[in-house]
């Protein structure tokens, strides 16, 4: 806490300034979803080391203050087809296991909000698993209870593509798809089962039908650990205001994600654009021979730079949801190694504290602030597993 002079007609008015890094540091701060393990495996690089190619790595969890931190299992649709997504994930927590046993000082796996208090009290990362797709449990009920008692402790139940009992997202917007819309009967069991495990629900990448589907069938409440606000930038990956209602009617929360093409409207499209425009500028100087320098990266971050999103930006969406129903129902879900680009200011994991440094600007309370942080992630948790 900082104290401030402000001399006012002759006056002087005495009043406390907080110290955002001092409160994001003893706030309880839960990351709900990175793909890091991911690109761990994909690279061999950017996870146990500081790197300077991904976004998280242990140096930078500890220096962003995260104290949760949830990593997805993302079983690649486009590997042999598709046809070992079990076996994918299998070895993904394997490997996860590994870096545990590599790294006991630094953070352990917690599957339990008990375990979370227990682990960042002693002043270690609470390591919690996220499955990213329903495809994973290759539907097989059994295969949905190994991966609970590896560990797992949320399912999201589609990823772009969709299992065989849930449509995601993407599928249901892409004119002329064929397939299920929401939830079969086996997938209503799916549902009934994670909440007999106390397994966390998890809805981003699902369709708006499976969506309302499993609302309808779940008796506890779910989560979206990575998605934005559709009002602000309307894409196929974010809640609608009536599905943020639902969700937290439901006593769930949704957690917002970094993807600058989730949080500003057409960013994808002036992305797009400027990619391709610096391709036709490439084949054009190589056609012609000439020997002129053309930096790429540079001529595309200048023509996105005027609709490029910072710290303010995801606060936006944070700031919508709390506005529409209230502080207890938003958090962070990065997205980080998961996403191509990050926004101004968020640059990797180790940035995290200028979420909190924005909020105290607008005004936020340090308890809302302490909910928004990881408060809200820690009751919802409590209230699926009891």
């Amino acid at each position: 806490m900082k104290l401030l002079l402000l001399v006012l007609f002759g006056f002087t008015i005495i009043f406390a300034q907080t110290d955002y890094k001092k409160l994001h540091h003893d706030a309880l701060v839960a990351d709900m979803h990175a793909d890091a393990l991911y690109r761990y495996i994909e690279t061999g690089d950017g996870f146990e080391k500081l790197s300077t190619k991904h976004h998280l790595d242990l140096v930078r969890l500890k220096t962003g203050g995260v104290d949760i931190q949830f990593f997805a299992i993302w079983p690649n649709p486009r590997t042999n087809h598709g046809t070992d997504m079990y076996s994918q994930s299998v070895a993904i927590i394997d490997t996860f296991d590994n870096i545990l046993k590599r790294n006991p000082a630094a953070l352990k796996l917690a599957k339990s909000p008990a375990d979370i208090e227990r682990i960042t009290t002693a002043g270690k990362i609470a390591a919690c698993l996220g499955l990213e797709g329903g495809t994973a449990i290759e539907d097989n009920l059994e295969k949905l209870d190994y991966f609970f008692n590896r560990g797992v402790r949320y399912l999201g139940i589609t990823w772009n593509n969709s299992p065989s009992w849930a449509s995601s997202a993407e599928d249901e917007t892409t004119p002329g798809w064929k397939g299920h819309r929401g939830l079969t009967e086996f997938g209503k069991k799916v549902i009934e089962r994670m909440n007999e495990l106390g397994m966390i629900i998890d809805v981003s990448h699902s369709g708006e039908q499976t969506f309302y589907d499993i609302l309808e069938t779940s008796k506890k409440p779910i989560i979206a650990s990575h998605s934005s606000v559709y009002s602000i930038c309307p894409v196929y990956r974010n809640l609608k205001d009536a599905q943020i209602k639902a969700l937290a009617a439901k006593g769930g929360a949704m957690f917002i994600n970094f993807n600058p093409g989730f949080l500003v409207k057409d960013f994808d499209e002036v992305y797009k654009a400027a990619r391709e425009e610096a391709d036709h500028i490439q084949d054009s100087l190589k056609t012609s021979g000439s020997s002129a320098e053309f930096d790429r990266s540079a001529f595309i971050y200048k023509k996105i730079n005027p609709v490029y999103p910072d710290v303010a930006t995801v606060v936006d969406h944070i700031d919508y949801v709390v506005k529409l129903v209230g502080d207890d129902y938003v958090g962070i879900g990065s997205d980080f190694d998961g996403i191509n680009l990050t926004p101004n200011g968020l640059n990797d994991v180790s940035k995290m504290p200028n979420i909190t440094k924005e909020l105290l600007k607008r005004g936020y309370s340090e308890e809302s602030i302490r909910k928004i942080l990881g408060g809200n992630l820690l009751r919802v948790f409590k209230a699926i597993t009891e």
